[in-house]
Protein backbone atom coordinates (compact mmCIF):
# COMPACT_ATOMS: atom_id res chain seq x y z
CA UNK A 1 0.00 0.00 0.00
CA UNK A 2 1.53 3.51 -0.75
CA UNK A 3 0.86 6.19 0.93
CA UNK A 4 0.47 9.89 -0.68
CA UNK A 5 2.93 12.25 -0.04
CA UNK A 6 2.00 15.30 1.81
CA UNK A 7 2.35 18.76 -0.14
CA UNK A 8 5.57 20.73 1.63
CA UNK A 9 5.00 23.51 3.61
CA UNK A 10 8.17 25.14 3.77
CA UNK A 11 10.24 26.82 0.92
CA UNK A 12 7.09 27.55 -1.65
CA UNK A 13 6.63 30.22 -3.56
CA UNK A 14 3.08 32.09 -3.94
CA UNK A 15 2.62 30.19 -7.26
CA UNK A 16 3.14 26.74 -5.39
CA UNK A 17 1.24 27.93 -2.36
CA UNK A 18 -1.62 29.02 -4.13
CA UNK A 19 -2.01 25.75 -5.79
CA UNK A 20 -2.23 24.01 -2.83
CA UNK A 21 -5.51 21.75 -2.22
CA UNK A 22 -8.62 24.06 -1.14
CA UNK A 23 -8.32 22.69 2.16
CA UNK A 24 -5.13 23.32 3.19
CA UNK A 25 -5.65 26.86 2.21
CA UNK A 26 -9.06 27.50 3.55
CA UNK A 27 -7.11 29.21 6.73
CA UNK A 28 -3.85 29.62 5.58
CA UNK A 29 -0.85 32.73 4.97
CA UNK A 30 2.63 32.25 3.38
CA UNK A 31 5.13 33.75 5.40
CA UNK A 32 9.12 33.96 3.94
CA UNK A 33 7.78 30.63 2.20
CA UNK A 34 6.16 28.87 5.11
CA UNK A 35 2.92 27.82 5.58
CA UNK A 36 1.37 29.13 8.50
CA UNK A 37 -1.80 27.64 9.55
CA UNK A 38 -4.15 30.39 11.10
CA UNK A 39 -7.06 29.24 13.69
CA UNK A 40 -10.70 28.81 12.55
CA UNK A 41 -12.36 31.97 13.66
CA UNK A 42 -14.49 32.05 17.11
CA UNK A 43 -17.88 33.69 16.73
CA UNK A 44 -17.64 36.61 17.63
CA UNK A 45 -14.97 37.24 14.37
CA UNK A 46 -17.80 35.27 12.60
CA UNK A 47 -20.64 37.53 13.16
CA UNK A 48 -18.68 40.53 13.20
CA UNK A 49 -17.53 39.74 9.01
CA UNK A 50 -21.31 39.11 8.84
CA UNK A 51 -21.85 42.99 9.70
CA UNK A 52 -19.08 43.99 7.88
CA UNK A 53 -20.25 42.86 4.29
CA UNK A 54 -24.10 43.46 4.86
CA UNK A 55 -22.64 47.05 5.92
CA UNK A 56 -20.55 47.48 3.00
CA UNK A 57 -22.30 45.75 0.46
CA UNK A 58 -25.07 48.80 -0.40
CA UNK A 59 -21.87 50.69 -0.95
CA UNK A 60 -20.30 48.35 -3.28
CA UNK A 61 -23.69 47.97 -5.31
CA UNK A 62 -23.56 51.46 -5.71
CA UNK A 63 -20.21 52.30 -6.21
CA UNK A 64 -18.70 48.78 -7.93
CA UNK A 65 -16.19 46.42 -7.77
CA UNK A 66 -16.14 43.34 -5.50
CA UNK A 67 -15.85 42.74 -1.89
CA UNK A 68 -14.85 39.49 -1.42
CA UNK A 69 -14.01 37.09 2.33
CA UNK A 70 -10.75 34.98 2.72
CA UNK A 71 -9.15 36.17 -0.45
CA UNK A 72 -5.76 35.27 -0.74
CA UNK A 73 -3.57 38.29 -1.60
CA UNK A 74 0.29 38.35 -2.56
CA UNK A 75 2.71 40.34 -0.50
CA UNK A 76 6.20 39.03 -2.68
CA UNK A 77 7.52 36.24 -4.08
CA UNK A 78 6.80 33.46 -0.77
CA UNK A 79 4.25 35.50 0.95
CA UNK A 80 0.90 35.94 1.26
CA UNK A 81 -2.06 36.81 3.78
CA UNK A 82 -5.67 36.36 4.14
CA UNK A 83 -7.46 39.10 5.04
CA UNK A 84 -11.01 38.48 6.50
CA UNK A 85 -12.30 40.79 4.13
CA UNK A 86 -11.13 43.00 0.71
CA UNK A 87 -12.52 44.91 -1.47
CA UNK A 88 -11.98 46.02 -5.11
CA UNK A 89 -12.04 48.86 -7.85
CA UNK A 90 -13.97 47.74 -11.08
CA UNK A 91 -10.45 48.21 -12.46
CA UNK A 92 -8.51 45.86 -10.37
CA UNK A 93 -11.56 43.12 -10.82
CA UNK A 94 -10.00 40.62 -13.02
CA UNK A 95 -12.25 39.84 -16.49
CA UNK A 96 -11.93 36.37 -15.65
CA UNK A 97 -9.86 33.95 -13.05
CA UNK A 98 -8.47 34.52 -9.90
CA UNK A 99 -7.60 38.23 -8.85
CA UNK A 100 -4.17 39.67 -8.95
CA UNK A 101 -4.11 42.58 -8.36
CA UNK A 102 -4.12 43.73 -4.45
CA UNK A 103 -7.29 44.81 -3.44
CA UNK A 104 -8.29 48.56 -2.25
CA UNK A 105 -9.34 47.77 1.16
CA UNK A 106 -8.72 45.25 3.73
CA UNK A 107 -10.29 44.48 6.65
CA UNK A 108 -8.55 42.21 9.26
CA UNK A 109 -10.41 40.95 12.18
CA UNK A 110 -7.94 41.07 15.43
CA UNK A 111 -7.65 37.23 17.20
CA UNK A 112 -5.02 36.43 19.87
CA UNK A 113 -3.11 34.37 17.34
CA UNK A 114 -2.28 37.03 14.69
CA UNK A 115 -2.28 40.16 16.69
CA UNK A 116 1.09 41.10 16.59
CA UNK A 117 1.86 40.39 12.32
CA UNK A 118 -1.67 41.45 11.91
CA UNK A 119 -1.21 45.66 13.80
CA UNK A 120 2.85 45.56 12.87
CA UNK A 121 3.68 43.47 9.71
CA UNK A 122 0.72 43.48 7.50
CA UNK A 123 0.14 47.18 7.17
CA UNK A 124 3.11 47.74 5.58
CA UNK A 125 3.14 44.77 3.49
CA UNK A 126 -0.12 45.28 2.10
CA UNK A 127 0.88 49.33 1.63
CA UNK A 128 3.47 47.61 -0.51
CA UNK A 129 1.90 46.56 -3.01
CA UNK A 130 -1.13 49.08 -3.26
CA UNK A 131 -3.87 48.70 -0.53
CA UNK A 132 -5.11 52.08 0.19
CA UNK A 133 -6.58 51.30 3.27
CA UNK A 134 -6.66 48.71 5.93
CA UNK A 135 -8.81 48.29 9.12
CA UNK A 136 -7.82 46.44 12.39
CA UNK A 137 -11.40 45.07 13.99
CA UNK A 138 -10.31 44.49 17.52
CA UNK A 139 -13.48 42.45 18.98
CA UNK A 140 -12.83 43.03 22.37
CA UNK A 141 -12.03 46.27 22.59
CA UNK A 142 -15.06 47.09 19.89
CA UNK A 143 -13.04 49.75 17.94
CA UNK A 144 -11.84 50.00 14.21
CA UNK A 145 -8.64 51.34 13.26
CA UNK A 146 -8.43 52.27 9.85
CA UNK A 147 -4.82 52.44 8.96
CA UNK A 148 -3.59 54.20 5.41
CA UNK A 149 -0.10 54.24 4.00
CA UNK A 150 -0.15 58.47 3.66
CA UNK A 151 -1.93 59.82 6.48
CA UNK A 152 -2.66 59.29 10.17
CA UNK A 153 -4.76 56.63 11.28
CA UNK A 154 -8.61 56.73 12.29
CA UNK A 155 -9.98 55.35 15.26
CA UNK A 156 -13.43 54.49 15.91
CA UNK A 157 -15.34 53.21 18.57
CA UNK A 158 -19.54 52.46 19.74
CA UNK A 159 -21.50 55.62 18.89
CA UNK A 160 -18.50 56.56 16.30
CA UNK A 161 -20.10 56.87 12.63
CA UNK A 162 -17.13 55.50 10.19
CA UNK A 163 -16.34 57.36 6.99
CA UNK A 164 -13.40 56.79 4.47
CA UNK A 165 -11.61 58.73 1.53
CA UNK A 166 -10.83 55.65 0.07
CA UNK A 167 -14.80 54.47 -0.23
CA UNK A 168 -16.48 57.90 -0.73
CA UNK A 169 -20.19 58.45 1.27
CA UNK A 170 -19.71 55.24 3.07
CA UNK A 171 -21.35 55.79 6.37
CA UNK A 172 -21.51 52.89 9.08
CA UNK A 173 -22.21 53.23 12.76
CA UNK A 174 -19.48 51.43 14.45
CA UNK A 175 -21.54 50.13 17.02
CA UNK A 176 -23.37 48.08 14.28
CA UNK A 177 -20.48 46.34 13.32
CA UNK A 178 -19.35 44.88 16.33
CA UNK A 179 -21.96 42.41 17.87
CA UNK A 180 -22.60 42.52 21.38
CA UNK A 181 -21.75 38.79 22.62
CA UNK A 182 -20.02 37.08 25.61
Amino acid sequence: MSVAAEPPHSGLTWEAFIELPDELLKHAELLDGEVHELASPGRPHQLTLVNLILALNPWVHAHGGEIVPDIHVKIAARRGYQPDLAWYEPARVPASGNYVAAPNFVVEILSPSTRRTDGLRKPTDYFAVGVQEMWLVDVDERMIIGLRPTSLSSEWHDGDTITTPVLPGLEIAATDLIPQVS
